[in-house]
């Protein structure tokens, strides 16, 4: 009777294990290990990549209000202009070597600390010219122990503004070095994943580091690397990927520079002061690699 009582309980139970055993061998036959790569998108699993890309820009400049400060002299230029100076291709560098000088351009370098977010070092290397015979509003006073020439007061005096005065540029480099943390978001990618498109935006902080050559009065001043000030940097853009890791970034970018130490030549005490609003876009192309798994 016993036996007779337990034999369809026994009978439940051993049908109820094969049956979880055939569920369990099912559920791995379905995600072999083999086939967890094509489960993963390369696109939106970013999380340890790093990636770098070099390329060129344009900028535009607002007016901006010049202090001039050294050994016999004090006055600003109000509503400065300037423009950007774009190399244009000579066959003569090959020739004069002395003519090559550097063209702008934007190097960037970054990793990826979530899937979304990277974090970024910059440099933006960026031309700034002030705009030869233009007509600006100056104020401030010039000694015969700087100038006898240009020796006077200027009492908000609308005059021309050309290198005989002041020539003023940062031509080997309105450099911006910054760090920034930017934002990616997938638009779309192809069936096979050889080419995405990201939406990227962000916002930097960091140095100016200028290497400005000045003209104080008809004589060359300084022409050197020196930090002198910081800004703050916004940017939004697109990357295009092809076959993963290759990519075109053109972005639009914007900032604001405080410079409130430009040396203007070796005298500690000559100095210019200025802050600058910039428009920029650039076009770089790069290479993205994954160094950690998670």
């Amino acid at each position: 009777m016993m036996r007779t009582f337990f034999t369809p309980f026994i009978l439940f139970l051993f049908i109820t294990n094969g049956i979880a055993q055939t569920q369990d061998t099912t559920t791995e036959l379905q995600l072999p290990d083999s086939l967890n790569q094509y489960y993963t998108d390369f696109y939106t699993s970013r999380k340890g990549r790093i990636f770098g890309s070099w390329g060129y820009n344009r900028a535009t400049y607002s007016k901006s209000t010049i202090h001039f400060l050294g050994n016999g002299y004090d006055f600003t230029i109000k509503d400065a202009k300037a423009n950007d100076k774009p190399e244009k291709f000579s066959w003569n560098v090959y020739f004069n070597p002395g003519l090559i000088t550097i063209p702008q351009y934007n190097f960037r370098i970054g990793y990826f600390i979530t899937n979304k977010l990277s974090i970024t070092l910059n440099v933006d290397h960026m031309k700034y010219v002030l705009e030869n015979n233009q007509i600006a509003v100056v104020d401030g006073f010039v000694d015969s122990s700087a100038s006898e020439k240009w020796a006077m007061d200027y009492d908000n005096q609308s005059m021309s503004i050309d290198r005989s005065f002041i020539g003023y540029e940062h031509t080997d480099g309105l450099n911006v070095i910054s760090l920034e943390l930017d934002y990616h978001n997938l638009i779309f990618q192809t069936d096979n994943r050889k080419f995405a498109l990201d939406l990227v935006a962000g916002v930097g902080l960091g140095a100016t580091v200028p290497k400005t050559n000045a003209y104080l009065f008809g004589e060359f001043g300084n022409d050197a690397f020196h930090l002198a000030g910081g800004g703050v940097t916004g940017n939004v853009g697109f990357k295009f990927y092809l076959f993963k890791h290759f990519f075109i970034h053109p972005t639009t970018k914007f900032g604001y520079l405080m410079m409130p130490n430009v040396a203007t030549n070796g005298l500690e005490i000559d100095r210019a002061s200025q802050n600058i609003s910039f428009f920029q876009g650039n076009f770089t192309i790069g290479f993205q690699y994954k160094i950690a798994h998670k």
